[in-house]
């Protein structure tokens, strides 16, 4: 399931550059994306629901913010940290297949 826009008692705790985030089952995309833009960011965003269901809720959240925490300490800055952790990996490739249908 998915919603555009982002519930209010979210709003605080995102940066103002994140476009789409999923919390359990539930994806909330920003306003702002619409077509193949759109398209993409959804199907990455639905990899992580699939992988929520596959290692179970606490565990994909634990994991995602070991990893996050382990990238920063290596001296990663935020970004390069965020893409380097293995949830994201994953979903960049599916992220990316959708691009290249697209092209």
């Amino acid at each position: 399931m998915y919603r555009k826009g982002f519930p209010f008692w979210l709003r605080p705790f995102l940066r103002r550059d994140v476009i789409a985030i999923t919390l359990w089952r539930r994806v909330y995309l920003s306003e702002t994306l619409a077509g193949e833009a759109l398209q993409r960011i959804l199907a990455h965003e639905l990899v992580h629901v699939r992988q929520i269901e596959r290692v179970g809720l606490f565990r994909f959240y634990w994991r995602y913010l070991r990893e996050y925490v382990a990238n920063r300490r290596a001296g990663m800055p935020a970004h390069e940290a965020y893409r380097r952790i293995s949830f994201e990996q994953e979903a960049l490739i599916i992220e990316t297949s959708v691009e290249a249908e697209d092209a």
